[in-house]
Protein backbone atom coordinates (compact mmCIF):
# COMPACT_ATOMS: atom_id res chain seq x y z
CA UNK A 1 0.00 0.00 0.00
CA UNK A 2 1.56 3.23 -1.17
CA UNK A 3 0.96 6.87 -0.27
CA UNK A 4 1.55 9.23 -3.20
CA UNK A 5 1.70 12.99 -3.61
CA UNK A 6 -0.34 14.94 -6.17
CA UNK A 7 -0.89 18.60 -6.98
CA UNK A 8 -4.12 20.03 -5.50
CA UNK A 9 -6.87 20.81 -7.99
CA UNK A 10 -7.32 24.47 -8.79
CA UNK A 11 -10.07 26.02 -6.64
CA UNK A 12 -10.83 22.63 -5.14
CA UNK A 13 -12.42 24.23 -2.05
CA UNK A 14 -15.03 25.95 -4.23
CA UNK A 15 -15.79 22.67 -5.96
CA UNK A 16 -16.26 20.94 -2.60
CA UNK A 17 -18.70 23.61 -1.50
CA UNK A 18 -20.70 23.24 -4.71
CA UNK A 19 -21.89 19.82 -3.62
CA UNK A 20 -22.23 20.63 0.06
CA UNK A 21 -18.86 19.59 1.42
CA UNK A 22 -18.10 22.79 3.34
CA UNK A 23 -16.38 21.09 6.29
CA UNK A 24 -13.21 20.22 4.37
CA UNK A 25 -11.24 21.60 7.29
CA UNK A 26 -11.81 21.21 11.02
CA UNK A 27 -9.97 24.46 11.64
CA UNK A 28 -7.15 26.48 10.12
CA UNK A 29 -4.74 24.19 11.98
CA UNK A 30 -6.55 20.96 11.16
CA UNK A 31 -7.44 20.22 7.54
CA UNK A 32 -9.97 17.41 7.15
CA UNK A 33 -9.89 16.66 3.42
CA UNK A 34 -6.38 15.97 2.10
CA UNK A 35 -6.11 17.20 -1.48
CA UNK A 36 -2.40 16.66 -2.11
CA UNK A 37 -2.03 12.96 -1.21
CA UNK A 38 -3.70 9.68 -2.02
CA UNK A 39 -3.33 5.99 -1.28
CA UNK A 40 -2.62 3.54 -4.08
CA UNK A 41 -3.96 -0.01 -3.88
CA UNK A 42 -3.71 -2.98 -6.23
CA UNK A 43 -6.73 -4.99 -7.33
CA UNK A 44 -5.41 -7.94 -5.32
CA UNK A 45 -5.44 -5.79 -2.17
CA UNK A 46 -8.97 -4.66 -2.92
CA UNK A 47 -10.11 -8.26 -3.38
CA UNK A 48 -8.51 -9.12 -0.05
CA UNK A 49 -10.13 -6.34 1.97
CA UNK A 50 -13.46 -7.00 0.24
CA UNK A 51 -13.45 -10.69 1.24
CA UNK A 52 -12.20 -10.00 4.77
CA UNK A 53 -14.87 -7.34 5.35
CA UNK A 54 -17.79 -9.50 4.26
CA UNK A 55 -16.50 -12.47 6.25
CA UNK A 56 -16.04 -10.41 9.42
CA UNK A 57 -19.49 -8.90 9.03
CA UNK A 58 -21.05 -12.36 9.06
CA UNK A 59 -18.92 -13.32 12.06
CA UNK A 60 -20.18 -10.21 13.87
CA UNK A 61 -23.79 -11.09 13.07
CA UNK A 62 -23.13 -14.58 14.44
CA UNK A 63 -21.68 -13.00 17.59
CA UNK A 64 -24.83 -10.89 18.09
CA UNK A 65 -26.92 -14.05 17.70
CA UNK A 66 -24.68 -15.68 20.33
CA UNK A 67 -25.31 -12.75 22.70
CA UNK A 68 -29.06 -13.26 22.54
CA UNK A 69 -28.92 -17.05 22.68
CA UNK A 70 -26.65 -17.02 25.76
CA UNK A 71 -28.21 -14.01 27.52
CA UNK A 72 -25.08 -11.84 27.48
CA UNK A 73 -26.74 -8.42 27.29
CA UNK A 74 -25.38 -7.54 30.74
CA UNK A 75 -21.94 -7.28 29.12
CA UNK A 76 -22.98 -4.25 27.06
CA UNK A 77 -23.65 -1.63 29.74
CA UNK A 78 -27.19 -0.89 28.55
CA UNK A 79 -30.28 -0.37 30.75
CA UNK A 80 -31.70 -3.67 32.00
CA UNK A 81 -35.22 -2.41 31.48
CA UNK A 82 -34.63 -2.27 27.72
CA UNK A 83 -33.13 -5.73 27.29
CA UNK A 84 -36.50 -7.10 26.17
CA UNK A 85 -36.75 -4.25 23.67
CA UNK A 86 -33.44 -5.33 22.17
CA UNK A 87 -34.48 -8.99 22.11
CA UNK A 88 -37.71 -8.11 20.34
CA UNK A 89 -35.80 -5.99 17.85
CA UNK A 90 -33.60 -8.97 16.97
CA UNK A 91 -36.55 -11.32 16.67
CA UNK A 92 -38.63 -9.02 14.49
CA UNK A 93 -36.18 -7.29 12.14
CA UNK A 94 -32.76 -8.39 10.91
CA UNK A 95 -32.56 -5.97 7.98
CA UNK A 96 -30.31 -2.93 8.15
CA UNK A 97 -28.49 -0.28 6.14
CA UNK A 98 -24.74 0.09 6.62
CA UNK A 99 -21.61 0.12 8.75
CA UNK A 100 -17.85 0.70 8.65
CA UNK A 101 -15.07 -1.53 9.92
CA UNK A 102 -11.83 0.09 11.06
CA UNK A 103 -8.69 -1.90 10.32
CA UNK A 104 -5.00 -1.72 11.09
CA UNK A 105 -3.52 -2.74 7.74
CA UNK A 106 -0.37 -2.05 5.81
CA UNK A 107 -1.50 -3.72 2.58
CA UNK A 108 0.90 -6.63 3.10
CA UNK A 109 -0.10 -8.47 6.27
CA UNK A 110 -3.60 -9.56 7.22
CA UNK A 111 -5.98 -6.68 8.06
CA UNK A 112 -6.69 -6.58 11.80
CA UNK A 113 -10.16 -5.52 12.95
CA UNK A 114 -10.02 -2.68 15.45
CA UNK A 115 -13.78 -2.13 15.75
CA UNK A 116 -17.04 -1.96 13.82
CA UNK A 117 -19.13 1.22 13.76
CA UNK A 118 -22.29 -0.45 12.57
CA UNK A 119 -24.89 2.15 13.54
CA UNK A 120 -23.71 5.74 13.09
CA UNK A 121 -20.69 5.85 10.78
CA UNK A 122 -20.07 9.22 9.16
CA UNK A 123 -17.70 10.00 6.22
CA UNK A 124 -19.77 7.92 3.79
CA UNK A 125 -20.35 11.07 1.70
CA UNK A 126 -16.63 11.76 1.57
CA UNK A 127 -15.87 8.13 0.69
CA UNK A 128 -18.51 8.10 -2.04
CA UNK A 129 -19.18 11.47 -3.70
CA UNK A 130 -16.15 13.58 -2.75
CA UNK A 131 -13.58 10.85 -3.41
CA UNK A 132 -15.10 9.92 -6.79
CA UNK A 133 -15.20 13.56 -7.88
CA UNK A 134 -11.54 13.95 -6.89
CA UNK A 135 -10.68 10.91 -9.02
CA UNK A 136 -12.64 12.09 -12.07
CA UNK A 137 -11.17 15.60 -11.94
CA UNK A 138 -7.60 14.33 -11.71
CA UNK A 139 -8.08 11.85 -14.52
CA UNK A 140 -9.57 14.59 -16.73
CA UNK A 141 -6.58 16.82 -15.91
CA UNK A 142 -4.16 13.96 -16.76
CA UNK A 143 -2.88 14.07 -13.20
CA UNK A 144 -3.81 10.39 -12.87
CA UNK A 145 -3.73 7.62 -15.49
CA UNK A 146 -6.98 6.92 -17.34
CA UNK A 147 -7.02 3.28 -16.25
CA UNK A 148 -7.26 4.06 -12.52
CA UNK A 149 -10.30 3.08 -10.50
CA UNK A 150 -11.59 3.28 -6.93
CA UNK A 151 -13.09 0.74 -4.57
CA UNK A 152 -16.25 2.79 -4.32
CA UNK A 153 -19.71 1.42 -5.07
CA UNK A 154 -21.37 3.14 -2.09
CA UNK A 155 -23.78 5.24 -4.11
CA UNK A 156 -25.23 2.40 -6.17
CA UNK A 157 -25.44 -0.03 -3.28
CA UNK A 158 -27.10 2.45 -0.93
CA UNK A 159 -29.89 2.92 -3.46
CA UNK A 160 -30.22 -0.85 -3.84
CA UNK A 161 -30.32 -1.32 -0.07
CA UNK A 162 -32.86 1.44 0.54
CA UNK A 163 -35.06 -0.17 -2.11
CA UNK A 164 -34.64 -3.54 -0.39
CA UNK A 165 -35.57 -2.04 2.99
CA UNK A 166 -38.62 -0.37 1.48
CA UNK A 167 -39.86 -3.86 0.60
CA UNK A 168 -38.72 -5.95 3.55
CA UNK A 169 -39.67 -3.58 6.38
CA UNK A 170 -43.23 -3.35 4.98
CA UNK A 171 -43.81 0.26 6.05
CA UNK A 172 -47.31 1.74 6.22
CA UNK A 173 -46.00 4.64 4.11
CA UNK A 174 -42.78 5.68 2.40
CA UNK A 175 -42.10 8.83 4.42
CA UNK A 176 -38.65 8.31 5.93
CA UNK A 177 -37.29 10.68 8.57
CA UNK A 178 -33.56 11.24 8.94
CA UNK A 179 -32.57 12.61 12.36
CA UNK A 180 -29.25 14.09 13.46
CA UNK A 181 -27.77 17.10 15.20
CA UNK A 182 -28.26 19.63 12.42
CA UNK A 183 -25.61 21.98 13.80
CA UNK A 184 -22.98 19.31 13.08
CA UNK A 185 -21.97 19.90 9.45
CA UNK A 186 -20.63 16.36 9.09
CA UNK A 187 -23.74 14.72 10.53
CA UNK A 188 -26.05 16.88 8.43
CA UNK A 189 -24.06 16.18 5.26
CA UNK A 190 -24.21 12.44 6.05
CA UNK A 191 -27.98 12.31 6.45
CA UNK A 192 -28.55 14.64 3.49
CA UNK A 193 -26.57 12.26 1.31
CA UNK A 194 -28.34 9.18 2.68
CA UNK A 195 -31.69 10.92 2.19
CA UNK A 196 -30.85 11.59 -1.47
CA UNK A 197 -30.05 7.90 -1.97
CA UNK A 198 -33.28 6.92 -0.22
CA UNK A 199 -35.24 9.26 -2.49
CA UNK A 200 -33.69 7.55 -5.52
CA UNK A 201 -35.10 4.30 -4.12
CA UNK A 202 -38.63 5.67 -3.80
CA UNK A 203 -38.71 6.88 -0.20
CA UNK A 204 -39.97 10.37 0.68
CA UNK A 205 -37.20 11.72 2.93
CA UNK A 206 -37.65 14.32 5.68
CA UNK A 207 -34.65 15.63 7.63
CA UNK A 208 -35.20 16.72 11.21
CA UNK A 209 -33.05 17.71 14.17
CA UNK A 210 -33.00 14.93 16.75
CA UNK A 211 -33.63 17.52 19.48
CA UNK A 212 -36.94 18.46 17.86
CA UNK A 213 -38.31 14.92 17.86
CA UNK A 214 -41.05 14.78 20.48
CA UNK A 215 -43.98 12.71 21.71
CA UNK A 216 -47.55 13.28 20.61
CA UNK A 217 -50.53 13.01 22.94
CA UNK A 218 -50.90 9.35 21.94
CA UNK A 219 -47.19 8.66 22.62
CA UNK A 220 -46.02 8.51 19.02
CA UNK A 221 -42.92 10.28 17.76
CA UNK A 222 -43.31 13.47 15.71
CA UNK A 223 -40.94 15.82 13.90
CA UNK A 224 -40.33 19.59 13.97
CA UNK A 225 -43.52 20.14 11.95
CA UNK A 226 -45.57 17.92 14.28
CA UNK A 227 -45.77 15.32 11.53
CA UNK A 228 -45.76 11.69 12.72
CA UNK A 229 -42.57 9.67 12.35
CA UNK A 230 -43.40 6.22 11.01
CA UNK A 231 -39.96 5.30 9.64
CA UNK A 232 -36.71 6.61 11.09
CA UNK A 233 -33.01 6.63 10.37
CA UNK A 234 -31.25 8.18 13.35
CA UNK A 235 -27.62 9.26 13.52
CA UNK A 236 -28.08 9.63 17.28
CA UNK A 237 -26.22 6.72 18.95
CA UNK A 238 -28.54 4.08 20.37
CA UNK A 239 -26.32 3.66 23.44
CA UNK A 240 -27.32 7.24 24.28
CA UNK A 241 -30.94 6.93 23.14
CA UNK A 242 -31.61 3.89 25.34
CA UNK A 243 -30.80 5.98 28.42
CA UNK A 244 -33.15 8.78 27.34
CA UNK A 245 -36.67 9.11 28.72
CA UNK A 246 -38.07 8.68 25.22
CA UNK A 247 -36.69 5.12 25.08
CA UNK A 248 -39.57 4.06 27.33
CA UNK A 249 -41.96 4.82 24.46
CA UNK A 250 -40.12 3.13 21.58
CA UNK A 251 -41.87 -0.24 21.88
CA UNK A 252 -45.38 1.19 21.38
CA UNK A 253 -44.46 4.12 19.12
CA UNK A 254 -45.29 2.34 15.87
CA UNK A 255 -41.97 3.58 14.48
CA UNK A 256 -39.89 1.36 12.19
CA UNK A 257 -36.14 1.86 12.48
CA UNK A 258 -33.98 1.63 9.38
CA UNK A 259 -31.17 0.51 11.67
CA UNK A 260 -32.88 -1.86 14.15
CA UNK A 261 -32.10 -1.28 17.81
CA UNK A 262 -30.01 -4.45 18.15
CA UNK A 263 -27.35 -2.79 15.99
CA UNK A 264 -26.18 -1.08 19.18
CA UNK A 265 -24.63 -4.48 19.99
CA UNK A 266 -23.03 -4.86 16.56
CA UNK A 267 -21.48 -1.42 17.00
CA UNK A 268 -20.29 -1.97 20.58
CA UNK A 269 -16.70 -2.80 21.50
CA UNK A 270 -18.19 -5.27 23.98
CA UNK A 271 -18.69 -7.52 20.96
CA UNK A 272 -14.90 -7.76 20.43
CA UNK A 273 -14.15 -10.12 23.37
CA UNK A 274 -17.12 -12.25 22.34
CA UNK A 275 -15.78 -12.45 18.78
CA UNK A 276 -12.40 -13.57 20.12
CA UNK A 277 -14.08 -16.24 22.25
CA UNK A 278 -16.05 -17.54 19.26
CA UNK A 279 -13.21 -17.29 16.73
CA UNK A 280 -9.94 -17.53 18.70
CA UNK A 281 -6.75 -16.81 16.76
CA UNK A 282 -8.66 -15.78 13.64
CA UNK A 283 -6.31 -14.08 11.17
CA UNK A 284 -8.30 -10.84 11.14
CA UNK A 285 -9.11 -10.55 14.86
CA UNK A 286 -7.05 -9.16 17.72
CA UNK A 287 -6.93 -10.95 21.05
CA UNK A 288 -9.45 -9.19 23.28
CA UNK A 289 -11.03 -9.54 26.73
CA UNK A 290 -13.31 -7.63 29.05
CA UNK A 291 -11.24 -5.57 31.46
CA UNK A 292 -12.40 -7.61 34.47
CA UNK A 293 -11.29 -10.88 32.83
CA UNK A 294 -7.97 -12.05 34.38
CA UNK A 295 -6.82 -13.10 30.90
CA UNK A 296 -6.66 -9.41 29.94
CA UNK A 297 -3.55 -9.10 32.12
CA UNK A 298 -1.62 -11.50 29.91
CA UNK A 299 -1.49 -8.97 27.08
CA UNK A 300 1.85 -7.18 27.13
CA UNK A 301 1.00 -4.93 24.16
CA UNK A 302 -2.51 -3.66 24.75
CA UNK A 303 -5.11 -0.99 24.13
CA UNK A 304 -7.76 -0.23 26.75
CA UNK A 305 -11.01 1.08 25.28
CA UNK A 306 -14.37 2.08 26.79
CA UNK A 307 -17.17 -0.03 25.38
CA UNK A 308 -18.80 2.97 23.65
CA UNK A 309 -15.86 5.29 23.08
CA UNK A 310 -16.15 7.44 19.96
CA UNK A 311 -13.57 9.32 17.89
CA UNK A 312 -10.68 7.88 19.89
CA UNK A 313 -11.80 9.22 23.29
CA UNK A 314 -10.55 7.74 26.59
CA UNK A 315 -8.25 5.20 24.91
CA UNK A 316 -4.84 4.23 26.24
CA UNK A 317 -1.96 2.23 24.74
CA UNK A 318 0.68 0.47 26.82
CA UNK A 319 3.54 -1.86 25.91
CA UNK A 320 5.18 -3.97 28.61
CA UNK A 321 3.40 -1.86 31.25
CA UNK A 322 4.90 1.33 29.81
CA UNK A 323 2.40 4.04 28.94
CA UNK A 324 2.71 4.93 25.24
CA UNK A 325 -0.25 7.17 24.47
CA UNK A 326 -3.72 8.06 25.77
CA UNK A 327 -6.65 10.38 25.16
CA UNK A 328 -9.25 12.04 27.36
CA UNK A 329 -13.04 12.22 27.14
CA UNK A 330 -16.23 11.37 29.01
CA UNK A 331 -16.55 7.64 28.28
CA UNK A 332 -15.73 4.73 30.56
CA UNK A 333 -18.55 4.34 33.10
CA UNK A 334 -20.06 1.70 30.82
CA UNK A 335 -16.99 -0.57 31.19
CA UNK A 336 -13.85 -1.32 29.19
CA UNK A 337 -12.32 -3.93 26.94
CA UNK A 338 -8.62 -4.74 26.60
CA UNK A 339 -7.44 -5.46 23.06
CA UNK A 340 -4.10 -6.53 21.66
CA UNK A 341 -2.25 -3.52 20.26
CA UNK A 342 -1.95 -3.49 16.48
CA UNK A 343 0.10 -0.58 15.10
CA UNK A 344 -1.44 1.48 12.31
CA UNK A 345 0.44 1.83 9.04
CA UNK A 346 2.91 4.70 9.47
CA UNK A 347 3.65 7.06 6.61
CA UNK A 348 5.65 10.29 6.50
CA UNK A 349 2.63 12.41 7.38
CA UNK A 350 1.00 10.24 10.02
CA UNK A 351 -0.70 7.00 11.11
CA UNK A 352 -3.48 5.68 8.87
CA UNK A 353 -6.53 3.62 9.76
CA UNK A 354 -8.36 1.83 6.95
CA UNK A 355 -12.16 2.05 6.92
CA UNK A 356 -14.02 -0.66 5.04
CA UNK A 357 -17.70 -0.16 4.35
CA UNK A 358 -20.59 -2.61 4.45
CA UNK A 359 -23.94 -1.74 2.88
CA UNK A 360 -26.42 -4.48 3.59
CA UNK A 361 -24.36 -7.64 3.22
CA UNK A 362 -22.02 -6.22 0.58
CA UNK A 363 -18.59 -4.66 1.02
CA UNK A 364 -18.65 -1.47 -1.04
CA UNK A 365 -15.37 0.37 -0.61
CA UNK A 366 -12.58 1.69 1.55
CA UNK A 367 -11.59 5.02 3.07
CA UNK A 368 -8.47 6.23 4.83
CA UNK A 369 -8.17 8.47 7.90
CA UNK A 370 -4.80 9.75 9.04
CA UNK A 371 -3.79 11.09 12.45
CA UNK A 372 -0.61 12.58 13.86
CA UNK A 373 -0.79 10.10 16.73
CA UNK A 374 -1.31 6.36 17.13
CA UNK A 375 -4.91 6.86 18.29
CA UNK A 376 -7.23 8.05 15.51
CA UNK A 377 -9.04 11.09 16.88
CA UNK A 378 -11.74 13.59 15.91
CA UNK A 379 -9.35 15.70 13.81
CA UNK A 380 -8.11 12.80 11.68
CA UNK A 381 -7.65 13.67 8.02
CA UNK A 382 -9.51 12.00 5.13
CA UNK A 383 -7.30 10.84 2.25
CA UNK A 384 -8.72 9.56 -1.09
CA UNK A 385 -7.45 6.44 -2.83
CA UNK A 386 -7.02 4.85 -6.24
CA UNK A 387 -6.66 1.34 -7.61
CA UNK A 388 -3.74 0.94 -9.98
CA UNK A 389 -1.91 -2.29 -10.78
Amino acid sequence: MLQRSILPRENWQDRMCQFGFDFYEVSAKHPYWVEDKYFQLTMAQVDQIDAVTENLHQMCINAVKHVFEHDLLDKFGLPNKHHDLLRRSWQEDQTYLYGRFDFAWNGIDQPKMLEYNAQTPTSIFEASVAAWDWLKCNVSANALPRDVDQFNSHDEQLIVQFNFLKTTKQPDNHILHFACYEDSAEDLRTVTYLAACAEEAGWEPVITDIRQVHLTMDYRFADHNKKPISNLFSLYPYEFALFDEYADYIADSGCRFIEPLWKVLLSSKALLPILWELYPHHDNLLECYFADDPKSRQLSRKVIKPIYSREGANISISINDEHIESTTGFYGEEGHIVQQFAPLAKFQSGYSVVGSWMIGQTATGVSFRESDNRITDDVARFIPHIILN
